[in-house]
């Protein structure tokens, strides 16, 4: 991602414009950014998940195993900033933090913090990409 700048005083329209569009391939790098981060966290998720699969037999339901209930999208928060979410689909989705976090008959995974902890240099790397 290069930007060349010309700028004249005579022509401030055109600088107006020069600006709008930096501002506009900015947001595309973003959502593609995302987009491809989301999907890496994602592969880290399931590959994290995979490791405390359940067997049928144990599964509730036919409730899906977690690992195959893994769901990204990219959307703004609160703030208006573009965030990609990684969570679970309808019907593990609200078993997310129990898993990961624990409880009393329970011992915690941690799978999304390890899920991140493994990704750090792997989505610096993916920005460096994109700003090139």
């Amino acid at each position: 991602m290069s930007f060349k700048v010309d700028y004249t005083e005579k022509d401030s329209n055109a600088f107006e414009l020069f600006l709008k569009s930096i501002s506009a391939e900015s947001e595309e790098a973003e959502k593609k950014m995302l987009k491809e981060a989301g999907e890496q966290v994602k592969k880290a998720v399931v590959a994290n998940l995979n490791k405390h699969r359940r067997t049928l037999a144990k599964r509730y339901k036919g409730r899906p195993a977690m690992a195959d209930d893994v769901k990204v999208s990219t959307r703004k928060d609160r703030g208006g900033n573009l965030v990609a979410r990684v969570q679970g689909g309808k019907r593990t989705g609200s078993l997310w933090h129990l898993v990961n976090d624990g409880h009393l008959h329970a011992q915690p995974t941690h799978f999304m913090d390890n899920a991140l902890k493994s990704l750090d240099g792997e989505i610096d790397d993916m920005w460096n990409k994109v700003m090139k």
